[in-house]
C-alpha cells in the first residue's frame, strides 16, 4: 500500500495539535471520562479528515487514470 507523505504528515500534525490542545483545555476538569471522550472525539476527527483526504486523493488519481488513453497506460 502506497501512502501519500503529505497526507500522513497533516494527519499526524492534526492529531498531535488536537491532543495537546485537549490536554490544556481539559487540565482544569477532574473527570477522567470527559478526557477519554475528548480523546475519542479527537481520534474520530483524525480518522474522518484522513479518510476524506484519502478519498479525494483516490478520486483525483482515478480521474487522472481515466484521462490517459489506453495506449498510454503502463
Amino acid at each position: 500500500m502506497k501512502v501519500d507523505r503529505t497526507m500522513a504528515v497533516w494527519g499526524v500534525a492534526f492529531g498531535i495539535a488536537a491532543t495537546v490542545t485537549g490536554l490544556f483545555v481539559l487540565a482544569a476538569i477532574p473527570s477522567g471520562f470527559l478526557a477519554e471522550g475528548f480523546f475519542l472525539l479527537v481520534m474520530g476527527w483524525v480518522l474522518l479528515l484522513v479518510g476524506t483526504a484519502k478519498l479525494i486523493s483516490w478520486l483525483k488519481n482515478m480521474k487522472t487514470r481515466r484521462s490517459i488513453g489506453p495506449e498510454e497506460k503502463e
